[in-house]
């Protein structure tokens, strides 16, 4: 099987791990705490909507206008990142990040979207064509967004009947997965007149423990604003060693 042309990322300069603490060591005795989102920022705390999101680069991208780049730093992906999961507008954006530009903001979803939209196409050409030459030829692009299933694909590429079979049962366990969140993101919208349902709501979709489900290892990140820090941080080319000591 000939490889597809499919751009792999540029290899980026090395960024600073995620700006989240490690979650404060619980005292003897205390209540068990809900999960949380974390942020750091004031806002409603429930992470934004694929029409949220689609809403707030739209506004970026009327605000830039004729001023568009494509430079952006680690600090406007932390922004970015942080605003989706909190759900934030860009009024709020703006004043609990001073500072920040929309051209680099910009800049940053577009660049993750198109790191992102590479790494599923990988899957994709891995699940159409399943076999032996579409993991060694995609697996490590694929496993930016699904580390755990290529690394367990990759136990058995000596075995091209057992790896078929687990290529085709990773691929329908990683749709159900996409279904069942997509019914919870739906909740999420659904809850928007309740702030405090939808927060709720909204940390079973992610919180820093990484219990959430976007953090599940058979999901496959449809946008920006669902790429939790490992995936994240592999999208970068970042340390992932330091990223699990914080995340």
């Amino acid at each position: 099987m000939a490889p597809r042309s499919l751009e792999a990322p540029p290899e980026p300069v090395r960024h600073s791990s995620l700006g989240t603490s490690p979650p404060p060591t619980k005292a003897k005795g205390q209540p068990k705490r809900l999960a949380e989102i974390c942020s750091p920022w004031a806002g409603r705390q429930s992470p934004a909507t694929c029409h949220e999101e689609a809403a707030l680069i739209e506004e970026l991208t009327a605000l830039v206008g004729d001023d568009d780049t494509n430079e952006f730093e680690r600090r406007d992906v932390t922004v970015l990142i942080t605003a989706l999961r909190s759900g934030l507008s860009l009024p709020e954006i703006r004043v609990q990040a001073p500072g920040v530009t929309p051209a680099r903001l910009l800049a940053a979803h577009r660049e993750l979207e198109r790191r992102r939209a590479i790494a599923e196409e990988a899957w994709r050409v891995v699940e159409a064509e399943p076999g032996r030459e579409a993991v060694v030829d995609y697996g490590i692009l694929a496993g930016k967004l699904l580390p755990a299933v290529l690394t367990q694909l990759q136990m058995h590429i000596d075995d091209d009947e057992r790896l078929t079979f687990e290529i085709g049962r990773a691929a329908d366990q990683i749709a159900r997965t996409s279904r069942r969140v997509l019914m919870l993101e739906d909740r999420v919208a659904d809850s928007a007149d309740d702030p405090e349902r939808a927060r709720e709501l909204g940390t079973l979709l992610y919180d820093v423990y990484g219990h959430g489900a976007w953090s599940l290892e058979t999901f496959l990140p449809p946008r920006v604003g669902t790429l939790v820090p490992l995936r994240l941080a592999a999208l970068l080319g970042e340390d992932l060693t330091a990223v699990r000591r914080v995340s």
